[in-house]
């Protein structure tokens, strides 16, 4: 009976431990106070219930066996698609005629990319303006790296994809950076003249704007019959909200220009804007700043 009762402890406090059994495990002192017929019945149930756990570890065993060597096969199709992959990338670098070193190289140029962009992003629109130079430069060498057959390659995907969209609202920003009055360089080729120049699509597409461009350059172009190839000229861009005076000029003659009012007769705009240096309409001078009210 002290043995039956040792086992029955042993198993009492062993068995809810490793199963999480349907049956009610009872105290020792419960167990005691069954009857024969009750401990016999307990005895079943716990049989049943460890002949259940055995029967699902074993279906368990086979699954686990099963999981296991569908991973092993799952590895080797791994490895296998692996060497496919490699040898079609290399197959791949090889018809363009690159190397991996090339590959390693355009791992760079984004890295590059990157921070150029990151950097070109924290400035203000009117920094960002006034490097458009670079800026333009910039954008155009990144379209003409991403001719390059490797930057197609899948690896690359997420990161041009990335790439591509900051460099083209890098260019969006550049134009809304841009002041409502500002000033293109213009290089002067073989055969040039003023109206001309004013004439191509680029430029004012209009010969008769040519003035435009001589009042911007007075202070290079002394006769607007005579430029140079190789000089830079200034197009102006939009309205100015400022001019300077040169000899010869008066109210309503710089009131005329196209790029000003366009009209002799708003002259007094302009001076009622300037009569803290304009005392008489009739009188100003030479390198005076006028402002120029824009509505």
């Amino acid at each position: 009976m002290k043995r039956i009762i040792l086992i029955s402890g042993l198993v009492l406090f062993i068995l809810p431990c490793i199963l999480c059994a349907d049956v009610e495990f009872l105290t020792e002192k419960e167990y005691k106070d069954l009857s024969k017929t009750q401990r016999l019945k307990y005895w079943e149930d716990l049989e049943n219930e460890l002949a259940m756990w055995q029967q699902r570890d074993s279906q368990a065993q086979e699954e686990i066996e099963k999981v296991t060597n569908l991973i092993e096969e799952l590895k080797a199709k791994k490895s296998e698609m692996t060497t496919r992959r490699d040898n079609l990338y290399n197959e791949i670098i090889a018809s363009a005629g690159k190397t991996l070193s090339d590959v390693q190289r355009i791992h760079e140029k984004i890295k590059e990319y990157k921070n150029k962009v990151n950097n070109y992003q924290k400035l203000s629109n009117k920094e960002l303006y006034r490097r458009r130079k670079d800026v333009e430069s910039f954008t155009e060498g990144y379209w003409e790296f991403r001719e390059n057959k490797l930057t197609n390659l899948p690896e690359f995907d997420n990161a041009f994809q990335e790439l591509d969209r900051s460099i083209r609202k890098l260019s969006k920003d550049l134009i809304a950076a841009r002041p409502k009055y500002y000033e293109d360089d213009y290089v002067v080729v073989k055969n040039d003249y003023l109206s001309k120049i004013s004439g191509y699509d680029h430029i004012y597409n209009d010969p008769k704007k040519w003035g435009i461009i001589y009042r911007a350059n007075r202070d290079k172009i002394k006769d607007p019959d005579l430029i140079y190839i190789d000089q830079i000229l200034k197009i102006p861009r939009g309205l100015p909200t400022s001019w300077k005076v040169y000899r010869g000029e008066y109210l309503s003659k710089i009131s005329a220009y196209p790029e000003i009012y366009n009209n002799a007769l708003k002259w007094p705009v302009i001076y009622n804007a300037n009569k803290d240096q304009i005392k008489d309409p009739d009188l100003i001078y030479p390198n005076q700043i006028l402002r120029i009210p824009r509505d």
